[in-house]
């Protein structure tokens, strides 16, 4: 049974303490990565007991999640793999998403930039990173264990390739979910 007193001190605690009410924080995520901040976290799970990777949305000021797509702010987004995935099942994700969010014609607008950006994926294993930094000044960078290896300065093909996570029918609704509710 559950103190009263205690749970009740406990809830004024966390909405009274900022200490309390700060970011998310994640043991495998920075807080901040330069300037852009922590915003959210949430974990891709498979058959709802496996847990594939984590995912990390980093964010500049003044960004809004309804708008993060559309506007001007820098915004990463680290993917921590707890499994094992082979580059053709990371590309096979990522094309079966695509096809679900966008028309063929839409699709073949970008597709030499996604076959370009796919070149560069990896076979993952526990403990591998990858990273989508996304910036109107820079478009796409992708870096893998930190490692940078693949640029594009096509900030629109940079919005619409990180839609895979962020943009309606993604990859996963939960994990969208997740990393815009801040």
């Amino acid at each position: 049974m559950i103190n009263t007193r205690f749970f009740i001190s406990f809830l004024a605690l966390l909405y009274l303490n900022p200490v309390l009410a700060t970011p998310v924080s994640h043991p495998h995520f920075q807080p901040m990565r330069g300037e852009i901040e922590l915003k959210s976290t949430a974990t891709v799970t498979w058959l709802a007991f496996i847990d594939v990777y984590d995912a990390a949305l980093y964010v500049g000021d003044g960004a809004q999640p309804t708008t993060l797509l559309e506007g001007p702010s820098p915004f990463s987004l680290e993917l921590r793999y707890k499994v094992s995935l082979s580059k053709a099942q990371l590309i096979e994700g990522a094309d079966v998403a695509l096809g679900r969010q966008h028309s063929e014609q839409y699709n073949a607008q970008y597709r030499s930039d996604v076959d370009a950006l796919h070149q560069y994926y990896h076979d993952v294993i526990e403990g591998d990173r990858f990273r989508l930094d996304i910036s109107d000044e820079h478009g796409l960078v992708l870096f893998f264990n930190d490692e940078l290896v693949y640029e594009n300065s096509n900030a629109a093909f940079a919005k619409y390739y990180v839609g895979l996570w962020l943009a309606e029918n993604p990859l996963s609704d939960r994990v969208r979910d997740g990393l815009l509710d801040w």
